[in-house]
């Protein structure tokens, strides 16, 4: 498993929408207030989801030169 699929599932983990409570939460208790209100909060941990189920699940990609020489 690459690093880069490991870290998707631990962005996968913590941002899951029913953690978004927790979050808050644990931000408030470190005296961290965010700029935005739940709605913008909870966009914001689905976008996360979503990224780090992309960094998970698309393959490894292999770059090769586009000119081949005869």
């Amino acid at each position: 498993m690459m690093i880069r699929q490991r870290f998707g599932i631990l962005l996968m983990i913590i941002f899951l929408p029913i953690n978004g409570p927790l979050l808050r939460m644990s931000l408030n208790a470190f005296n961290l207030s965010l700029p935005f209100g739940e709605f913008s909060f909870f966009t914001l941990c689905i976008i996360m989801f979503m990224v780090g189920g992309i960094m998970t699940f698309t393959p490894k990609l292999k770059f090769e030169s586009m000119s081949k020489s005869p």
